[in-house]
């Protein structure tokens, strides 16, 4: 099986010779992506073209353009089966570690393989920040925990490649789209502990702090907004309801019949279904709300007896509902639908 280093490279420094050189030395078949780095830095690229094929774009398209670009590649000029292991050109990723995340593809073809960093006192401060909030917010919006979700070194089979060139994103957000999809296709995640390297404080690195940092938690509310459209709509109206005097069973019953519609429909604008499917997914999503409804009518009435605000009761249970929700309808009432998008 032929194992496949992809680098995407923009204005890389002069160790990425080192790096290829070393790959190449062990065996690893090297596609390194230039992303429009322009003539200053063809001596770089030019002293690797004799161990890597070097992909050369005329202009800048980011990160996300420039993996896509050297995936499109691999999958039209290698035979089946290989894998395909993602790096960075700054050096924050040492060889052994590539080759341990590439041969973990290997023994895991149906999984993507994460190497995750040590956030330990060596990582930038506003690396460790940017990892802290991403994985909270990862885990809000998909209901799985990722050590890392960040990393740029990551490993596949032949069998991801055709869905990871469907994933929307040119620059790091392309990244987080894909750990979105692929959780959301309950794909299976392997982590493998890894060595991270900070040369000069990460300042080889061109992830910009804040304007790459919004397009990452874009996405990822996109991706999570029609649970969170549900849930504010439902809060608002039952608290709307209650504080006009309608008694909280009612007003729960009531903010459901609207905020339930309202969920199905955005779930269904993302998942993008046949007519067929359509109607099928909503007997069962319906069918599932009306048992929701009823626990979480239960759970209220339970608070309130116990002397806690209906209000702030109905945000408790919903906020401790939300994860059971999201599994019952991304794993069961919609899980055709997501498949459907993962194949």
């Amino acid at each position: 099986m032929e194992r496949i280093v992809l680098i995407p490279a923009y204005k890389p420094a002069s160790r990425l010779t080192d790096l290829v050189f070393s790959l190449a030395d062990k065996g690893m078949t090297v596609v390194v992506v230039d992303d429009g780095s322009g003539s200053e830095y063809q001596p770089v690229f030019s002293r690797i073209e004799p161990r890597a094929k070097v992909i050369t774009c005329e202009e800048n398209g980011g990160k996300g353009t420039a993996l896509k670009i050297g995936l499109a590649y691999i999958n039209g000029k290698y035979s089946l089966p290989y894998t395909v292991t993602t790096a960075d050109a700054d050096g924050q990723h040492c060889v052994e570690d590539i080759i341990r995340v590439s041969e973990e593809a290997v023994r895991n073809p149906d999984a993507m393989v994460i190497g995750c960093r040590d956030f330990g006192r060596d990582m930038p401060l506003r690396n460790w920040f940017g990892n802290i909030y991403t994985k909270a917010a990862f885990l809000f919006a998909t209901g799985k925990f990722l050590q890392d979700t960040q990393t740029g070194l990551r490993g596949f089979s032949d069998k991801l490649v055709p869905f990871l060139l469907g994933v929307r994103g040119k620059r790091y957000e392309y990244e987080i789209n894909v750990l979105l999809w692929r959780a959301r296709c309950d794909c299976r995640f392997v982590e493998v502990p890894i060595t991270t390297i900070y040369n000069d404080g990460n300042s080889g690195s061109h992830f910009h702090a804040i304007r790459d940092s919004l397009c990452v938690y874009r996405e990822i509310i996109r991706f999570s907004a029609p649970a969170f459209i549900g849930f504010a709509l439902d809060v608002i109206l039952f608290a709307l309801l209650f504080i006009a005097g309608v008694p909280f069973a009612a007003a729960n019953a009531a903010a459901r019949l609207v905020s339930a519609p309202v969920n199905f429909a955005a779930l269904f604008m993302q998942t993008k279904s046949m007519v067929r499917e359509r109607r099928l997914s909503a007997a069962r999503y319906f069918s599932a709300a009306a048992v929701i409804l009823a626990l979480n009518t239960l759970l209220l009435w339970g608070l309130i007896s116990l002397g806690i605000n209906a209000i702030g009761a109905k945000v408790l249970i919903d906020v401790v509902m939300y994860f059971l929700t999201f599994v019952i309808q991304r794993r069961i009432l919609f899980k055709k639908e997501e498949r459907a998008k993962c194949d």
